[in-house]
């Protein structure tokens, strides 16, 4: 068994294996593998081949530039770490491990994890999702009965005005007034200065215009710059149909960060006739307090969040209640279906309305 890196001739053999397997399925949609996987040196996916030239198995790994206590820090961060046969973990686990100084895994299977315990790896508690507006939002797969349910208890559960919350809040002094401007990309002027958070992804304006494009296909990411006297911070939002994720957001202090991705959820949920869900993650103390109080509701399990080294101990408190942690990092809000996917989902319908509404969009000019 050897180890390559993808390139875009070994799709057909990738998305052969990932379609007949119980996990990995995003790999057999070509515009994000090729874009993800392909595109950038600080992300690239190995896979495993057998001595018949299947591929046993994948691995993604991010090279990830973070600031801990205001210090350079960078992290492999795996993504759509799958083994089809058997005997490909294993190799593929010590190629990420070896291959970092440290690794993480944010999110990820039940088998990974059994694996990094195993291992001994350390995980970090307090990571939480957080929703609004989605206590009877419909998921994905579920049964046409409990669909139809949850229909009925949305008609008489009013959902919140994001927009009308915010001003009352920033009206009774609750949280600052930040705005936030939708733009077309980053610009140095939008990344704040180390110092607000202990832990916080600290990528370059090219690696942010990378992996949150607004010129992809599968994926609709809208940029705001937060202003508060001047640019302080941006917001990037994941939107999906009748749903917004908070993907990436930064800025000088959890206050005026939570006040602005506040803002900018505020000025895409006034789009639309109906309020959408909104989801985040966050695990700093102060900002699940402002979140929590506009009422947005944790879920009942943590998010997994877990380092390890080849290289010797991680030398990281466990302590995470002044980290900023967000959604979309690695592959965490590029799953399947995807917006460009002809999937035969009840949903397809409504992908389909909305991608359209996008290019509509997208077509208008952005500052």
């Amino acid at each position: 068994m050897r180890i390559v890196a993808y390139e875009p001739a070994l799709f057909p053999a990738l998305a052969a294996a990932a379609r007949d397997a119980a996990a990995g399925h995003s790999l057999a949609h070509r515009p994000f593998v090729d874009h993800y996987y392909a595109t950038a040196p600080w992300c690239r996916l190995y896979l495993a081949l057998a001595d018949d030239g299947a591929v046993a198995g994948a691995i993604g790994i991010e090279q990830l530039r973070f600031e801990y206590e205001g210090r350079p820090l960078t992290i492999g961060c795996a993504s759509n770490f799958v083994a089809f046969r058997r005997g490909a973990g294993g190799v593929l686990f010590l190629r990420w491990v070896r291959s970092s100084e440290l690794a993480c895994i944010y999110g990820g299977s039940p088998d990974t994890h059994r694996i990094l315990e195993h291992q001994r790896w350390t995980y970090f508690p307090g990571v939480r999702i957080y929703r609004l507006n989605g206590r009877y939002a419909s998921r994905h797969a579920e049964p046409l009965w409990r669909g139809v349910a949850k229909s009925l208890l949305r008609a008489a559960t009013p959902p919140v005005d994001v927009g009308g919350r915010l001003r009352h809040a920033i009206g009774r002094g609750a949280l600052p007034a930040v705005g936030a401007e939708e733009v077309g990309g980053f610009s140095e002027d939008m990344l704040p200065r180390a110092g607000g958070f202990t832990l916080r992804l600290a990528p370059g304006v090219a690696y942010l215009d990378w992996r949150y494009s607004r010129a992809l296909s599968f994926v609709r990411y809208r940029l705001f710059r937060l202003v508060r006297g001047g640019p302080c911070g941006y917001v990037v939002l994941n939107e999906h149909p009748g749903s917004l994720v908070v993907a990436q957001a930064d800025g000088p202090d959890p206050d005026t960060l939570a006040a602005g991705v506040l803002a900018a959820v505020a000025e895409v949920a006034g789009e639309g006739s109906r309020q959408p869900e909104v989801v985040l993650a966050s695990c700093h103390a102060q900002m699940r307090r402002i979140y929590e109080g506009f009422g947005f509701r944790p879920a009942r399990v943590e998010r997994p969040f877990a380092l390890g080294s080849a290289h010797g101990p991680v030398r990281l408190g466990r302590d995470t209640s002044s980290w900023l942690v967000n959604f979309d990092w690695t592959d965490n809000g590029l799953r399947p279906p995807f917006l460009d996917q002809d999937a035969a989902q009840p949903e397809a319908r409504e992908r389909r309305r909305f991608v359209a509404r996008w290019r509509r969009h997208a077509a208008s000019p952005a500052s």
